[in-house]
């Protein structure tokens, strides 16, 4: 089982888009909520299925670009697409 399982792409309604569903101050301390509390932010969409799923703008962003390459290279994250 990989040890995480990630958004293939961002969502429509991604924070880390123009078309997300909170303000601008609300992104800011859901961010800062999980960089303080070493939380990774979870898509809502999978959320809503009941499904731990990070949020691809999430990953790419707060996560280490090398660590990422090495994770996915030996089959420790996955990445899904939810609807």
């Amino acid at each position: 089982m990989p040890l995480e399982t990630v958004q293939k792409k961002c969502c429509n309604n991604c924070l880390f888009t123009k078309n997300k569903i909170v303000s601008d101050a609300a992104k800011d301390e859901i961010l800062e909520d999980c960089v303080t509390n070493n939380k990774k932010f979870l898509c809502h969409k999978g959320t809503i299925r009941g499904v731990d799923i990070v949020c691809r703008g999430y990953y790419e962003k707060y996560n280490d670009p090398a660590v990422n390459k090495l994770l996915e290279s030996v089959g420790e994250i996955e990445f899904v697409e939810i609807d």
